[in-house]
């Protein structure tokens, strides 16, 4: 079972009872106890199902200190004076076979035992022989039937239907009954169970009502005389230790009367942490069945199959149905989703028509109609620019190269360039042009012009000075067509 918290359901014939833990299985966290009128339930059969649901609402509805959801998994005990408890052995055989060795075991058991039964069983340990010692378990079918139909019409998630013994034992502090072997004395209000418990595992268990108890004397010749019994049926291991539990609001001082009749009785206690949660110091039945589901031993469950397999089908149908819920929200979540935008394009596609209707009747108006044939001739005349400066392009570039080339006392008065027909620009190779100067020197010239031709705008000029008889402060040209 997953280990998460249960409801614990109990009744018998006087009283019902209730009780939630926390996540943890640390603390009582609801509790609440009705009495019974008398009738409704008789020797643990319940006789009104009508009376009893109310009485069950009731038991919810007025859980302290609030109250608890109908919608919740729930584990009931079954009253020990319906419970066929019997431990048998068999022989330690391994693996399939001590399964069918147990199962066997208990078909052979069933004539002897009421007839319609449900039973499940438990391995306790192993005898000093080295037998398997397994402990058998039997409810009349009818009283599950009836209590688990009623929870399920309800709302309620049965998990477990177990021996109310198991459940008194669970709730009392581990450390109390490990390696132990004791008469646990569980007293409730007019009655009382004795169990024989050996490493907290029950080896038979009767249910008195206070009259039986009575007619004995008094409880400590009853005790005595179930001490007497488990050590006839298992002299191996005798009584040593009398453990008082149970939900009587004076079991302190009935503990108490048995140690001045000088019989050692050890109050049990609690495994669930203090709480505000009334009667949390009284070990009550319905304590022990909430913490069933953090048993981490192999415990009883007299649920029958076809519940549990029932159980796991609405569990199955309940993950179905959330899934399929799931998956509806968000197909009705993406639907809307789409039904808004195609909303918002519907909007916005109006308002775009209505802009661009705005839009052609201002243009029809006679200032929009100059204002474009005004931005027609201005596009006209950028147009011619961008022509124009696409043709004459390039002034910056010869200019840096001229400036780079020439060397002091060289002093350029004058350049004219040609654009000839199919050149773009005026740095390109093929214009005209003309370049005159005067210079200092001859060869400072010659030393110019030979920079120059290295240029691919002015690769094609020839060389003329103005005097050959002049060494210094001299004229030339330097040019790629023909001048005077």
């Amino acid at each position: 079972m997953p280990a998460k918290p249960s409801l614990g359901l109990y009744f018998n014939d006087n009283f019902i009872e209730l009780s939630q833990v926390s996540a943890d299985g640390q603390r009582l966290e609801r509790f609440n106890q009705l009495v019974l009128p008398p009738g409704l339930v008789v020797n643990s059969e319940i006789k009104n199902r009508g009376g009893f649901i109310q009485i069950l609402q009731l038991l919810f509805g007025t859980a302290k200190p609030k109250p608890i959801s109908l919608n919740s998994d729930v584990v009931i005990g079954v009253n020990d004076n319906r419970v066929f408890l019997s431990e048998f052995s068999v022989p330690n055989v391994p693996g399939k076979n001590l399964s069918d060795a147990i199962d066997y075991q208990i078909r052979s058991l069933l004539p002897v035992l009421p007839s319609g039964v449900e039973t499940d069983s438990v391995i306790l340990g192993k005898t000093a022989e080295g037998l398997i010692e397994v402990l058998l378990a039997a409810i009349p079918r009818t009283i599950i039937e009836n209590c688990v139909s009623i929870c399920t019409s309800m709302g309620l998630r049965v998990l477990a239907v177990e021996p109310a013994v198991f459940a008194n034992i669970r709730i009392i502090e581990p450390s109390q009954l490990l390696g132990k072997n004791l008469l646990l004395v569980y007293l409730g209000d007019s009655f009382g169970v004795f169990s024989y418990v050996t490493g907290g595992n029950p080896r038979f268990s009767d249910f008195l009502p206070q009259s039986e108890i009575d007619k004995n004397g008094d409880i400590s010749k009853t005790i005595t005389s179930y001490v007497n019994f488990a050590n006839s049926k298992h002299t191996n291991r005798p009584v040593t230790e009398l453990l008082v539990s149970g939900s009587r609001q004076d079991i302190n001082t009935v503990a108490l009367d048995l140690k001045t009749q000088n019989i050692i009785a050890t109050k049990a206690v609690s495994r669930l942490e203090s709480t505000k949660v009334i009667n949390h110091s009284l070990l009550h039945t319905s304590h022990g069945l909430s913490l069933k589901t953090f048993d981490l031993q192999p415990s009883l469950n007299l649920l029958p199959v076809d519940f549990r397999l029932a159980i796991v089908k609405n569990r199955l149908m309940h993950y179905w149905r959330v899934s399929m819920d799931i998956l509806i929200a968000f197909s009705l979540v993406g639907v809307l989703a789409l039904y808004y935008v195609d909303a918002l394009a519907v909007t916005d596609k109006k308002e775009l028509s209505i802009l661009s209707d705005r839009y052609q009747q201002r243009l029809q108006l006679p200032q929009s109609q100059t204002l474009i044939v005004q931005a027609d001739h201005l596009n006209q005349v950028t147009g011619q620019l961008m022509t124009l400066r696409e043709s004459t392009g390039g002034e910056e570039n010869i200019l840096k190269e001229l400036s780079a080339v020439t060397p002091e006392g060289i002093v350029l008065t004058s350049l004219v360039i040609s654009r000839n027909p199919g050149i773009k620009r005026l740095y390109e190779r093929g214009n005209s042009w003309v370049i005159t100067g005067s210079a200092n020197s001859r060869p400072l010239v010659l030393s110019f012009y030979n920079d120059l031709l290295s240029n691919t705008t002015f690769s094609d000029g020839k060389l003329y000075f103005g005097s050959l008889e002049k060494e210094a402060g001299i004229t030339f040209r330097i040019a790629n067509m023909s001048t005077k």
